[in-house]
Order: C-alpha cells, then structure tokens, then sequence
C-alpha cells in the first residue's frame, strides 16, 4: 500500500529485499546467489506478485534482462567474478534497449559504441528510453551499434561514470515505484573487457 502511495521503494524494503539474497536468486552460489532453478524463480515472482507487482517488476528487470543472466550466460569469468557477487548483495542492475527515435528495434539502434585507438575501452554516445530500474541501477547491460562494424554489443556500464545521465524518470499510472528512466551516455569510456561475450 504504501508503495503505490508513495510510488517509491522503501529503503527498508530494498535492504530486506537483499538480505533474502532476492536479488540474487538466479544466480549461482558460486558467486553469493540463491542458485534457484527457472521453475522455483518462476514461483518466487508469482508470490511476490500477489503482494505488490513493483516488486516483481524490480527483481524480474534486475535478473532476467538485467546484468545477472546476460553475463552468466555470455559473460568472461572476470565479468561475472566482477558482477555477480555485487549483483547478488543488492546492486541493482536495468536493461537499456529502446530509443526514443527508433523503439525496441535492434537492428535500427542508433547509439554507438566505438572501440579506442589503443584497443583498450569503447567509446560510448547515445540516448536509451524506458530502461526498467534505471533510477535505481548501479548497473545496466547496453545495446549499442559498433561504430566500426555496425553489428551489435552488449555492455555492463556502471552508472556511476562519467558520461552516465539518467535524464527523466517515467511514470506510469500503474506500477507507480517502476524506476523506469530515460538515459544518455555521454563519451561514456567502457573498459573492453565489460563487453558481454563475443563482438558483434
């Protein structure tokens, strides 16, 4: 009730929330998680979603298109020694596809990722629309065209770097507390190694 009030996440909540290991749930206990197979992850979100859906819509953006199951599936194993464990405590993670110009359309992304003369980091501009927790996030996984090739990467990109500018909070008339944002990067310098899996 207060959720939908308010249309915030308690703090007391989030922290509760990471002391269950929610944030966690689909992630192996090799990196801090819950290790929960898909089924009893399915169940979890059903009981949680008959209490309060912001919550579902939290933890389901967090681990299904959020930073957790990208880099445990494609991710290197410093990514995910880098990611997971974080990802696990409570860090909350967002996806970033849609654009304001072009929607959920992979193949007409317009931000661009261009790799460094020295090979080391990518060069990242461009503006996302409707990234589930991107008010919330420590970390988002980013669709962005490769300047060179024109093909696709996905990136881990900490909020907290240069560049990184939530520009607008959505809101919606349900699902009041969605950390829905509208974000731009900025000449955002993304280390090579935060590339999930291969190029393109």
């Amino acid at each position: 009730v207060e959720i939908d009030r308010t249309g915030e996440y308690p703090k007391r909540v989030l922290e509760g929330l990471a002391r269950l290991g929610a944030f966690g749930m689909k992630i192996s206990t090799a990196y801090g998680g819950l290790g929960l197979t898909h089924r009893e992850y399915v169940r979890v979100m059903k009981l949680l979603g008959s209490y309060d859906a912001n919550i579902t819509a939290l933890l389901s953006a967090h681990q299904a298109i959020g930073v957790p199951h990208p880099v445990a599936m494609f991710g290197s194993a410093a990514l995910k020694q880098k990611y997971l464990p974080r990802c696990a405590r409570g860090a909350i993670s967002a996806f970033a596809l849609t654009e304001p110009a072009v929607g959920s359309d992979p193949a007409r992304i317009e931000t661009v990722a261009k790799l460094s003369a020295d090979g080391n980091h990518y060069i990242l501009d461009g503006r996302k629309l409707w990234c589930t927790n991107g008010t919330l996030a420590e970390v988002i996984v980013v669709l962005a065209r490769d300047a060179d090739s024109g093909r696709i990467n996905a990136f881990v990109v900490e909020t907290a770097w240069q560049g990184v500018v939530v520009e607008h909070r959505c809101h919606f008339m349900g699902l009041r507390a969605l950390g829905n944002a509208e974000i731009r990067f900025d000449q955002v310098a993304i280390p090579r190694e935060n590339l999930i899996g291969e190029a393109g």
